[in-house]
């Protein structure tokens, strides 16, 4: 790994020794802060970019463009950003947008779901799935892409399950596997100490939240019991530093028996290292995210 990233990674396993609630701890506090405005930040739409937002269904989809690169109308990718069901769009998510956008000409779509507290993951799911039905009115679903990370990921999978025409590529950045309880508890409370920023305490109130009268065993939260079959081809991102890290085998295992087609990146670091470009191994991670949509 970079010297940058074990710097950094180091400095936060040091201060969650210390006295107070330490990275972790303004991680979850991060949670939760849903502001009333969805609005696109201003910075979206400067920097050779063409912002428009729109309200579905009473929440705002976020659209970008580069005027920077040769346009491609018919290729969207549609980007479904993490926060464990629970916190919108930030800085990584939105700059991974504004570097795809420029390296892709493609239509970046930024969904902002329906978040918990006020909703729960299926509701976000009914109302993806509505709101995919105006994306294929405008583009062919061989044209179009989902990405997301984290809560994103899980949503983008489980919304694909549902789909009768799926997109053509999938882009999964860190999702959330292991979260039922009993055993599964017991293997992320071990591999707590490993992960510099998650917390299984983050875990329990995304369940009793976003997760909401919903089975945590239920393919509309948990990836490892979905059906994937007639799945299109994914890229997979993952660190083993990641909480769900020992899941992931149950995940990929799924995956390659129904035959899914699977470009992984798994490397030693924390969850969703994919999107932090100021480390080496993010900006790369990139990289083949726009060369894979550019295929």
């Amino acid at each position: 790994m970079s010297i940058s990233y074990r710097i950094v990674e180091n400095l936060c396993y040091f201060i969650n020794k210390l006295p107070g609630r330490g990275v972790k701890g303004l991680m979850m506090d991060g949670e939760g802060k849903l502001r009333d405005k969805d609005e696109l930040p201003r910075y979206m739409k400067k920097n050779g970019l063409k912002a428009k937002s729109f309200l579905f269904d009473g929440f705002f989809i976020h659209c970008i463009v580069s005027e920077k690169v040769k346009r491609h109308p018919e290729k969207a990718v549609i980007f479904f950003p993490g926060g464990g069901g629970m916190a919108r769009a930030t800085w990584l998510h939105y700059d991974t947008a504004r570097r795809i956008a420029h390296n892709t000409g493609a239509d970046i779509y930024i969904i902002n779901y329906p978040l918990a507290p006020r909703h729960n993951v299926r509701y976000a799911l009914d109302w993806s799935e509505k709101a995919y039905s105006i994306f294929i009115k405008k583009y062919k679903p061989e044209n179009i892409t989902f990405m997301g990370d984290s809560a994103g990921a899980n949503l983008l999978l489980s919304l694909t399950q549902r789909l009768d025409m799926k997109p053509r590529k999938l882009i999964v950045i860190s999702p959330a596997c292991g979260l039922e309880d009993g055993r599964n508890r017991n293997i992320r409370l071990a591999m707590e100490p490993y992960d510099p920023i998650l917390s299984v305490e983050m875990n329990d109130t995304i369940a009793e939240n976003w997760c909401r009268n919903v089975p945590l065993n239920s393919s509309d939260i948990s990836p490892e019991y979905i059906d994937y079959t007639g799945f299109p081809e994914m890229y997979f991102f993952y660190g083993k530093h990641e909480l769900f890290y020992p899941h992931v085998l149950n995940f990929l295992l799924s995956l390659m028996k129904k035959g899914v087609h699977l470009t992984q990146y798994v490397k030693p670091m924390c969850h969703d290292w994919a999107l932090c470009s100021f480390f080496p191994e993010g900006r790369e991670a990139i990289r083949k995210i726009c060369h894979y949509i550019n295929k």
